[in-house]
């Protein structure tokens, strides 16, 4: 089973042999098999990869990400393979029952204000108010509680007057890379299970190709939260963005039991299309301690 995000960092040239990713920097030559690696993040323009190799890593099912010229994900590249099922997978998203989806939609934004909450509590900030809102959570959140969480959870956890939206702000940098990772994983596990990414639950913006992916990482957001509170003094460079990056390798506790954060999304992922396809009608209680 594939572990590894490998992160490409400086100057070097990307090939494949013999079921092999051999990366050559100016100084060494790393060999990496093909069937460990789980993504290759591109996070520098100063390196080169062959075709043969994308043709390779495609062929696998490896998602690979590029970097723009400061290292932040700007695109990736997915292959035309994938789930034998698609077409009927895609059938079924097409039909998802509408009170089903603002079932699962209630569930998710309570786990995530759960987490929030919890994330508070890690760093003994406040969190009066939290469980209120986890209990006054609507069907689909008719209420917008996901909202006013967000208005309580960021200024508590980076200060008053921090804001989400202000571009200006290095946090929000730390923040935003964190979420792009995560949310490349749920495409890469939505696109592998043969579904749609551009058919979301309650993301359903025209102009977005990852409107089922933005809904299901909202439950591991708070894992970027927690690690950029502890990063956020520092400038956004290499060893932080690695630190995020390293997150979708971490180890937690989901559903009651241990699982690296990679596995936990593929799990949240099929709890999810069971429920939304009824396979199954008993909602995951999604339980995550980190």
């Amino acid at each position: 089973m594939a572990f590894r995000t490998v992160v490409i960092t400086k100057h070097c040239k990307i090939n494949y042999k013999l079921g092999q990713v051999v990366i050559r920097t100016d100084e060494d030559v790393f060999q990496v098999p093909i069937d460990d690696i789980r993504i290759l993040m591109i996070a520098t323009t100063q390196s080169v990869i062959t075709s043969y190799c994308v043709m390779a890593l495609l062929q696998a099912n490896i998602k690979i990400i590029f970097g723009d010229d400061k290292g932040f994900p700007i695109g990736e590249i997915n292959g035309y393979g994938g789930n034998n099922a698609r077409n009927r997978n895609i059938n079924i998203q097409i039909g998802w029952p509408d009170t089903r989806k603002n079932q699962i939609w209630q569930k998710i934004v309570k786990c995530k204000i759960t987490q929030q909450q919890a994330v508070l509590d890690n760093f003994n900030l406040k969190t009066e108010g939290f469980a209120e809102l986890v209990a006054s959570v609507d069907l689909g959140d008719a209420n917008n509680r996901e909202a006013v969480a967000a208005k309580m959870y960021f200024p508590r956890l980076f200060g008053k007057g921090f804001a989400r939206k202000d571009a200006d702000n290095l946090i929000n940098g730390h923040l935003n890379y964190g979420y792009q990772i995560l949310l490349a994983e749920m495409a890469r596990n939505i696109h592998e299970m043969g579904y749609l990414t551009e058919l979301g639950i309650h993301h359903i913006s025209l102009t977005n190709e990852y409107n089922l992916a933005c809904d299901l990482v909202e439950i591991f957001r708070p894992l970027v939260d927690y690690q950029v509170y502890q990063q956020q003094e520092s400038a956004l460079e290499l060893e932080q963005k690695l630190n995020l990056v390293d997150l979708l390798n971490k180890t937690i506790t989901f559903n009651g039991h241990e699982a690296l954060v990679t596995s936990a999304m593929m799990e949240c992922l099929r709890n999810t299309l069971d429920f939304l396809s009824g396979k199954v009608d008993v909602l995951p209680e999604w339980g995550m301690k980190q």
